[in-house]
């Protein structure tokens, strides 16, 4: 018995088929409540600095009206605990970064598309909201790039900017 069902099997009478659903429900509500930050842009972090998660059920909120086409996943991301929440939403934070080369995309519209000068400007006043306008306008053609942003905190886009 792999470690996780052993902990999850704590119930009296739990068969491992029933772990194994919970666990794949799980992977679903993660992979839906991901995809509203990362692809639609729901903002996980606040608007300070260094940045914080925003109020999870404000965020919970938002992810469920991004899937207004999916009530499954509406009843998976209302199911999910807080802490749950906000455990996806630091793996977001990271997934962006792996798995949709977040520093990549960014670099792009720095380099290719001329930006980099403007996002030191931005940069230099805290304008981060505007830093963020003008990634996701750049990234318009890329709908797997152009929310990329709403995953990460201020201080991840200072540092990214500050390796321009």
């Amino acid at each position: 018995m792999n470690s996780t069902v052993a902990v999850l099997s704590w119930k009296e009478g739990m068969q491992h088929g029933e772990v194994d659903y919970m666990l794949a429900a799980q992977d679903e509500a993660y992979q839906d409540f991901s995809w509203t930050i990362w692809h639609e842009g729901v903002r996980a972090y606040d608007d300070n600095y260094p940045g914080s998660i925003r109020d999870v059920n404000t965020v919970r909120q938002e992810a469920i009206q991004r899937q207004a086409h999916n009530p499954h996943a509406q009843d998976l991301i209302r199911a999910a605990s807080n802490d749950l929440l906000i455990q996806y939403v630091n793996q977001t934070r990271g997934r962006v970064y792996s798995e949709f080369q977040l520093v990549a995309n960014f670099k792009w519209v720095a380099y290719h598309e001329g930006q980099r000068d403007q996002f030191r400007a931005l940069l230099s006043r805290r304008d981060f909201n505007s830093i963020r306008a003008l990634y996701s306008g750049r990234q318009q053609h890329n709908p797997n790039a152009r929310s990329l942003l709403a995953a990460v905190p201020n201080s991840d886009i200072e540092a990214i900017v500050n390796t321009l």
